[in-house]
């Protein structure tokens, strides 16, 4: 997997730029570039955004790709719903069926409950 620097570096190349070209256009130092390319120096969000701007790229090319993943698996987050659904009627159940007899609940209420 490719760093931030190594990644600014490909890019740098690509477009045929030199170093002092960057670091001019970055207002540092020659050295100070070198040091981003080789990961020496943390870089901040708007310094990738003003490399991605000088490289007429997307910044999100020179970020790293999300540990997780970016999107909902949608199957299994309605299977977790339909559990916590489960769960929850199987509790309004039990509780309806433990009622003292003092509160009426009518047998026609708990049948539209949904059977699952």
């Amino acid at each position: 997997m490719n760093s931030i620097g190594e990644k600014i570096r490909i890019q740098r190349l690509t477009k045929n730029y030199s170093q002092q070209y960057m670091s001019f256009m970055l207002d540092i130092s020659q050295a100070a570039y070198s040091n981003l390319e080789r990961d020496e120096t943390e870089l901040t969000i708007r310094r990738i955004y003003e490399i991605a701007e000088i490289l007429e790229i997307s910044p999100f090319i020179l970020l790293p790709k999300p540990r997780f993943g970016t999107y909902i698996n949608y199957h299994n987050f309605m299977i977790t719903i339909r559990k916590i659904r489960q769960l929850w009627t199987s509790k309004i159940r039990n509780k309806k069926a433990n009622l003292p007899e003092h509160i009426n609940v009518y047998n026609s209420d708990i049948e539209k409950l949904p059977n699952e």
